[in-house]
């Protein structure tokens, strides 16, 4: 039982909407089921931090962070 309040508030962290917001931003052509596209942005995402490294910041690290999520096949939703 004492399960129960961490599942509570995972659930209500989910339903707030705060899980997966840069999915809001990004999509994926070959995923469409929007829970497993969440998933499989949060593994590309630190896969590419992990590929880029700690030596760029900023705005050159966003741009790299992009392009590493487009060879992905990750686009963004106002492109």
């Amino acid at each position: 039982m004492r399960a129960a309040p961490a599942l509570c508030c995972l659930v209500l962290l989910l339903l707030s909407g705060c899980a997966g917001l840069k999915s809001r931003e990004w999509t994926h052509s070959r995923e469409p089921n929007p829970r497993k596209e969440d998933q499989l942005l949060v593994a590309d995402t630190k896969f590419c931090e992990d590929k880029i490294g700690p030596q760029l910041e900023g705005a050159e690290r966003e741009k790299a962070l992009a392009d590493c999520l487009r060879r992905l096949g990750w686009q963004r939703k106002d492109d």
